[in-house]
């Protein structure tokens, strides 16, 4: 078994090699703006397939962002269908619409599941109606500003980590905001917070700090990610390894050694380690998710705006 995982180690390690520098940073850069952890070989390696056929970054994280993984709840498989609808749009909008409007959309989703649907196939198809809907809205605008308001400050605090403030990182915030308000997708917003962080000097008295908190976690992102083409350490560890590493480098040897000691040792070799984090499987959720919501009654068209 250490074997063939050593050898498909080698593969997945010529295969990211193949991928241009510039494809390899910039899917590290996207998993760390949104995920907090590094990509790990099999994700740079689908990733950047798909850049290579076209797909741009922008266009790739938004189909991320409205994805399940993004919205990192986990719910039993055993839940029935109206426990489940009830959970996930308790998540998702609180109390920021009408019991008449969250009933309409749990009996939705309790009857897409009777019919088949999965938990992962509405997670996605809810998340992306529910993005682009104005604060104007009067159903569901208070929902959808929360909804974009949490998501950029997710990313943002990923990227910008302790450097910034947490008001200075609401200015922020705020600015992707009126930006989506102005038709930018948060896709797009995502790919310009990176490129706003990774273009500025590191003596920059604002940005500096973050620029160089970012560049060392792409160093230790890369070094797993490449370098090892490291698949089996899972989310939370890797999260964790990410999260000390500062702007000394030091720090940066330290992650790298942690990983090493983690890749040699054989008790971390696992089939499934790395189950949780598989961005293949939710963006083909999204690919195949075409069933518009319905929109036989006022409600529901309103949803739809």
């Amino acid at each position: 078994m250490i074997a063939q995982k050593i050898n498909a180690t080698h593969i997945l390690k010529n295969q990211c090699m193949a991928l241009t520098f510039q494809q390899q940073t910039s899917i590290i850069q996207l998993m760390l703006a949104m995920f907090n952890t590094a990509p790990g070989a099999s994700n740079l390696m689908f990733l950047g397939s798909l850049l290579q056929s076209g797909q741009s970054l922008a266009g790739l994280a938004q189909s991320l962002t409205e994805s399940s993984l993004f919205f990192d709840r986990q719910y039993a498989a055993y839940l029935k269908p109206d426990e489940f609808a009830a959970k996930f749009v308790n998540d998702l909008v609180g109390d920021r619409v009408s019991t008449g409007d969250r009933s309409l959309v749990i009996d939705y989703m309790t009857h897409r599941m009777i019919a088949g649907a999965t938990q992962g196939e509405l997670i996605a198809e809810l998340l992306s109606i529910l993005s682009p809907i104005p604060a104007s809205n009067p159903n569901w605008g208070k929902a959808a500003s929360h909804h974009n308001a949490r998501n950029a400050t997710k990313v943002i605090t990923h990227l910008l980590g302790s450097t910034f403030t947490p008001a200075n990182i609401a200015v922020v915030v705020d600015y992707m905001l009126a930006q989506m308000a102005a038709g930018k997708t948060f896709g797009e917003m995502i790919v310009w917070a990176i490129d706003t962080v990774t273009g500025v000097d590191h003596d920059n008295v604002v940005w500096g700090n973050a620029a160089v908190l970012l560049n060392n976690r792409i160093e230790v992102s890369k070094y797993y990610s490449v370098d090892k083409a490291g698949t089996t350490i899972d989310r939370a560890a890797m999260r964790q390894i990410l999260a000390k590493v500062t702007v000394d480098t030091v720090t940066v040897a330290a992650a790298k050694t942690t990983i090493d000691h983690l890749l040699s040792n054989d008790n971390d070799f696992s089939n499934d380690a790395g189950d949780d984090f598989q961005v293949d499987k939710v963006l083909v959720i999204k690919k195949n998710n075409v069933l518009p919501m319905p929109q036989g009654t006022a409600k529901r068209t309103k949803l739809m705006v």
